[in-house]
């Protein structure tokens, strides 16, 4: 296996690429740490000194429980206060970073932002943001007040009714269909094409290109910190594919029409010829009444509508369609609570008079 030299970086006084192996920072002396991190540069050699080799496979450094240096695996007394190494001091962790992981990197603190001109614009930003959305909730809010509804009175000063009825004629028409509806008169009636159906008739030897595993590589797919600041590279076994041609039967279809008898007939159906209708200013609806010119006309669907013709106190008159019974149980003179906005919009009559 690959050994490489990690680095770590000073939190003390920030100097970056400490070699791993070293336990205190060749800028300030101080020691590492607990919370630094070894990370791997891109550019890092090969080990290739046998004792370093035998230093990196030693294991991970451990850290003296009473003073908190870091020693070496091979350290059974901590160099830094002489403290025996027992079951308290803690060894640090070894870890496999596969190169499709983030490689997580702990550096020095990073000193406070210095001042940038861009950070004015930023902030201009924001407060033109503050006043525009400021203008937006305030004309929400006006365009609430002016449409919200308020209530006023109105006065009954008159009645309004509509009624249709539907005048259908029974006529004849020609049609076709697969099936020969009851009451019809047929005209003639044929063999057609109703449906086809999906019929194997063989195979037919195509070829096509697959890929197939052949067998594998070991490849570089990772490295791992041995915790000493040292570095081992991780190898993978990694699937080798190549193309190749093979052949296969495809289905062949043919679609085969599935005749049926279709058939031509007439047929008499009620259809709206017109629609009556009548209207009126009091308070005696009635449905309008057609002569019929024989059998084959009758009366179909009805219809009728009811409207209250209302005015306010200044004069303003609305219109308001209502049911039946409200209609007449309402006279003329009679006042009622309605709806509008601020800008005079009729909403209608409030729900309580309904």
């Amino acid at each position: 296996m690959t050994i490489r030299v990690g680095r770590w970086d000073c939190p003390v006084c920030g100097l970056k690429g400490n070699l791993g192996p070293d336990t205190h920072c060749v800028g300030c002396g101080s020691p590492r740490g607990k919370d630094v991190a070894f990370y791997l540069p891109e550019d890092a050699d090969e080990v290739t000194d046998a004792d370093k080799v035998r230093q990196a496979k030693a294991g991970a450094d451990w850290r003296c429980d009473y003073c908190g240096a870091d020693n070496k695996a091979t350290d059974t007394a901590c160099k830094a206060c002489g403290n025996e190494r027992n079951h308290e001091d803690i060894a640090r962790t070894e870890k496999v970073i596969y190169d499709d992981e983030p490689q997580r990197q702990e550096t020095a603190p990073t000193p406070p932002p210095k001042f940038n001109p861009a950070d004015n614009k930023a902030r201009y930003r924001r407060k033109y943001r503050i006043v525009v959305w400021s203008f937006v909730l305030l004309a929400v809010f006006f365009l609430w007040y002016m449409f919200k509804p308020r209530g006023f009175e109105v006065e009954v000063v008159g009645h309004e009714w509509e009624r249709t009825v539907a005048i259908e004629q029974n006529r004849p028409f020609i049609e076709e269909d697969w099936q020969l509806p009851s009451g019809a008169k047929l005209i003639s009636q044929r063999q057609d094409v109703h449906h086809y159906n999906q019929v194997l008739t063989g195979y037919q030897t195509k070829t096509r290109t697959v890929r197939v595993q052949t067998g594998t590589k070991r490849v570089r797919c990772g490295k791992k910190d041995l915790g000493n600041g040292y570095f081992e590279d991780v190898y993978c076994d990694k699937p080798v594919y190549e193309n190749r041609k093979e052949t296969y039967e495809e289905p062949v279809y043919k679609q085969v029409p599935v005749f049926q008898t279709k058939y031509k007939y007439e047929i008499y159906r009620w259809t709206v010829d017109h629609t009556a209708k009548a209207t009126g200013a009091d308070k005696q609806p009635q449905f309008p009444k057609e002569p019929l010119p024989g059998n084959d006309w009758r009366e179909g669907n009805r219809t009728e509508t009811y409207q209250l013709l209302l005015r306010d106190k200044e004069g303003k008159q609305y219109k308001e369609k209502v049911g039946l019974e409200f209609w007449q149980r309402k006279n003329v003179g009679e006042w009622l609570k309605a709806k509008r906005n601020a800008i005079g919009s009729f909403y209608g009559l409030a729900e309580e008079e309904k």
